[in-house]
């Protein structure tokens, strides 16, 4: 997670402008803009959920944001756990709704594809297959998780 360093900054940048937005009425409307900094500080923590570039044992590209993009692994007997997409966020920009493709072929080891949406986990991939659905993720945070035990086989994901 966050180092504590951040966190300080997060509080001391928030008060700050919620300070200068209500006395000095930079903003036409401080409410909104306190709203807007809330939505900011919860992206920037959703994001740093999301398991770093260099630790993935796959490729991935974002898309738009971090809820969409590709990913494609090829694992040699690998344990271990991986976020690929997803955030926490009071409204989504670019919609409310993505499209989830998965294919999966597993050669032997344990594997299970979830949607981790707010605090429930649903298992959607565990043997070879296909996935395919459009979830939809307003007002929750979602985030995609590969779980992973002496896996080996190849993943590749598409979510738009």
């Amino acid at each position: 997670m966050l180092g504590f360093s951040k966190w300080i900054l997060i509080v001391i940048v928030s008060i700050i402008i919620i300070i200068g937005t209500t006395i000095f009425k930079v903003a036409e409307n401080p409410i909104n803009t306190m709203l807007n900094i809330y939505g900011t500080i919860i992206r920037f923590l959703g994001d740093d959920i999301l398991t770093n570039d260099k630790k993935l044992k796959g490729k991935r590209e974002y898309g738009i944001d971090h809820y969409v993009g590709t990913y494609s692994a090829n694992y040699d007997n690998y344990t271990g756990d991986e976020i690929l997409f997803g955030g926490t966020a009071l409204s989504r920009e670019n919609g409310e709704h993505i499209n989830v493709q998965i294919k999966l072929k597993k050669e032997n080891g344990n594997i299970k594809i979830i949607n981790r949406m707010g605090e429930n986990d649903i298992t959607i991939l565990e043997e070879t297959g296909e996935y395919n659905d459009i979830i939809y993720i307003e007002g929750i945070s979602y985030y995609l998780v590969v779980e992973l035990d002496n896996f080996k086989g190849d993943l590749q994901v598409k979510i738009e």
